[in-house]
């Protein structure tokens, strides 16, 4: 159980990585989400937009229950309310090396900053009810061409889930880049032995297989 939940709440949360200097407890109340995280003011198309490839992390369904986990966040419009993006999922499940692909909608907000929420196609189901996702507010942490860090947290009766991503542009990550980030982690009071690795390989070209065309025969 994390830590940083209530320990009779029933939930298994996923925890990804923050980047702005917080120690642990701070600006939060005991068993509700913190209430001073900082986070970016704005966000820089160029370097959010792209495929990123998640390294570590800690989700609802186990730490064996995915591998391969890609996002690709294509630029879609700019209007006076919101900026949107396409966001596609890409994962491979353990449990039968089953591919999935799951694609949505991004949108940033105008008065939100660096703030956003996502909304899948059919809508997804991490593991559980009690997380409001289609309303959830993640919050980009740190961004720039390397790496990519967001959080969000959600307060329960019982509890708060907090959600931590860390992302990385290549599927090998750079030792100077992760030493970077755990460096990160440990600075900001977050155990990084409640993280586990996302493996990145034999992850077929992080697509789903077509289904082969059906061999044509032909009696003479």
């Amino acid at each position: 159980m994390l830590k940083h939940l209530i320990a009779n709440s029933p939930l298994l949360v996923l925890i990804f990585l923050t980047s702005s200097y917080l120690v642990a407890g701070q600006g939060r109340k005991p068993g509700s989400c913190r209430t001073d995280i900082q986070y970016l003011q704005s966000v820089n198309r160029a370097h959010f937009e792209g495929i990123w490839y998640m390294h570590r992390g800690m989700t609802l369904d186990g730490s064996r229950a995915f591998r391969c986990r890609r996002m690709n966040f294509t630029y879609l419009y700019i209007s006076p309310d919101e900026t949107g993006y396409r966001a596609e999922e890409f994962k491979i499940r353990y449990e039968g090396e089953t591919p999935i692909v799951s694609v949505g909608s991004l949108k940033f907000p105008s008065n939100c900053a660096g703030q956003f929420r996502i909304t899948y196609w059919p809508r997804a189901n991490p593991g559980t009810g009690a997380i409001d996702w289609n309303n959830l507010m993640y919050k980009v942490l740190t961004l720039d061409s390397q790496k990519l860090i967001i959080y969000a947290c959600q307060n329960f009766q019982s509890g708060h889930a907090e959600l931590v991503w860390v992302y990385t542009r290549q599927p090998d990550v750079l030792g100077h880049i992760e030493t970077a980030f755990m460096a990160a982690l440990r600075a900001k009071g977050i155990d990084v032995g409640e993280l586990y690795r996302i493996h990145q390989m034999d992850c077929e070209d992080y697509e789903i297989p077509r289904a082969a065309a059906p061999l044509l025969v032909i009696h003479i």
